[in-house]
C-alpha cells in the first residue's frame, strides 16, 4: 500500500492507493506512475531565498517542476524553542514566563506555509530540510537540541499524518570554533542525523566566506554560497528519496550552474 498526504485545511489528510501490479506503474494503464514530492524548508537566518532557489531548481530538474512542491518558512535569530511548544531547557537555565510563552510560536506559520504551497495536492514523499542551530549554540543548548528537535519533528509528522518524515540538517559552520558551545552544537547535530533513520546532515564549512578547510568565516553565508547550499541540501534529499546509498557528493560543477 502506498500512503500519500492530501492537504486540506490546516492539517493534511491521508489517502491510500491500491497496490501496484509492478513497481512504479499505474494499476489501470500500466504506465509509469509519477510521484509527487513535498519539501518543507525551515530554520533561521541562513535559510535564505538563495538557498531556496538552489534547492528548488535542483529538485525540479530531478523530478520535474510539475511534480515538486516547496514550502518555506523561516525567521532570523530564532532558537529551536520557537518551533517546539513543549521545549525542554537545559537544566541550568531558567526561562522567564515571556520566553516560555513564545515557545512554539513559529510552528503555525510553518504549517500555514505548507498548506498554502500544497493546496489540495497529494504527496508520495514529504522531506524536511532544516538550517538552524546558531542561536541555540550561542545560548549553550546543545545538550537538549536533539531531544527538542525530535519533539518538533514528531508533532510535524502527526499533523501531516506521516508515519515517517526523512530530514536533512545543515550543520552550523566552523565560524566560531573557539567557543565550546559552538563545537558541542555541531557534534549534537551530526549525532542526531547519524543516529536517526532516514536522515542526513550537510557540511557548510566551505560556504561561509572563509578559507576552505580553515575554521573561521562569517556567521551568515554569502548569497552565491547560499545557492550552493540549497543545491547540496537538494542533492542529499534526492539521494534519500531514490534510495541510493552510494551516490557521490554534489558535483561542484553542478553546484556552480545553479548560482
Amino acid at each position: 500500500m502506498r500512503t500519500v498526504t492530501r492537504i486540506t485545511g490546516l492539517c493534511l489528510a491521508i489517502a491510500s492507493l491500491p497496490a501496484l501490479p509492478l513497481a512504479g506503474q499505474d494499476a489501470a494503464s500500466g504506465a509509469k506512475k509519477i510521484e509527487q514530492h513535498l519539501f518543507i524548508l525551515s530554520g533561521q537566518s541562513n535559510m535564505t531565498a538563495g538557498l531556496t532557489k538552489g534547492f528548488t531548481d535542483t529538485v525540479e530538474n530531478a523530478f520535474g517542476k510539475e511534480n515538486v512542491t516547496v514550502a518555506m518558512s523561516m525567521k532570523s535569530g530564532r532558537g529551536l524553542r520557537y518551533w517546539c511548544t513543549d521545549y525542554r531547557y537545559t537544566n541550568n537555565q531558567k526561562p522567564s514566563e515571556k520566553e516560555q510563552a513564545d515557545n512554539g510560536s513559529l510552528y503555525k506559520p510553518l504549517i500555514d506555509a505548507v498548506k498554502t504551497a500544497g493546496g489540495d495536492k497529494s504527496f508520495d514523499t514529504v522531506t524536511f530540510i532544516w538550517m538552524q542551530g546558531e542561536s541555540d549554540a550561542g545560548k549553550g543548548r546543545a545538550d537538549v537540541y536533539a531531544e527538542n528537535f525530535l519533539k518538533f519533528l514528531d508533532r510535524l509528522k502527526t499533523d501531516l499524518k506521516r508515519e515517517t518524515m526523512p530530514f536533512v540538517i545543515g550543520r552550523i559552520s566552523d565560524c566560531d570554533m573557539t567557543n565550546p558551545n559552538w563545537t558541542s552544537m555541531r557534534e549534537s547535530q551530526v549525532k542526531l542525523a547519524e543516529s536517526h533513520p532516514e536522515s542526513a546532515w550537510i557540511d557548510t564549512d566551505d560556504l561561509n566566506g572563509g578559507e576552505a578547510g580553515v575554521p573561521g568565516g562569517e556567521l551568515h553565508y554569502p548569497k552565491a554560497e547560499s545557492v550552493t547550499l540549497g543545491v547540496r541540501f537538494a542533492t542529499k534529499a534526492i539521494e534519500m528519496i531514490r534510495g541510493a546509498q552510494n551516490v557521490s557528493a554534489p558535483n561542484p560543477q553542478e553546484e556552480k550552474k545553479a548560482k
